[in-house]
């Protein structure tokens, strides 16, 4: 198995708060890229999201330099993580409001 990791656009399934969507990193350990896909959409739905974009999927680079040593120690943990369980880790999300 493999750790996952993916960009993820989302909508709310009941629009609460004028929040229209948003888009959130998951993680998961899986054995190929669609298999993820699906544990990741399950688990959005389980929050009463839908998946509506995956704006990408794939193996995680434990190697990635990021822009500052703060985020490759957040991402490496996220992947971390996600490498013991077959749970899907989610990083922060971030919502789309709806301005009308």
């Amino acid at each position: 198995m493999k750790v996952y990791w993916a960009s993820v656009e989302y909508k709310y399934e009941n629009n609460a708060e004028n929040l229209v969507g948003g888009f959130v990193y998951a993680f998961i350990n899986s054995y190929d890229e669609k298999s993820a896909m699906n544990k990741i959409e399950t688990k959005l739905n389980s929050e009463n999201l839908i998946a509506i974009n995956f704006e990408f999927i794939e193996c995680y680079d434990e190697l990635t330099e990021w822009e500052n040593k703060k985020t490759t120690k957040h991402f490496l943990k996220l992947y971390e993580k996600a490498k013991l369980t077959s749970e899907v880790i989610f990083d922060d999300f971030y919502a789309y409001k709806n301005d009308e």
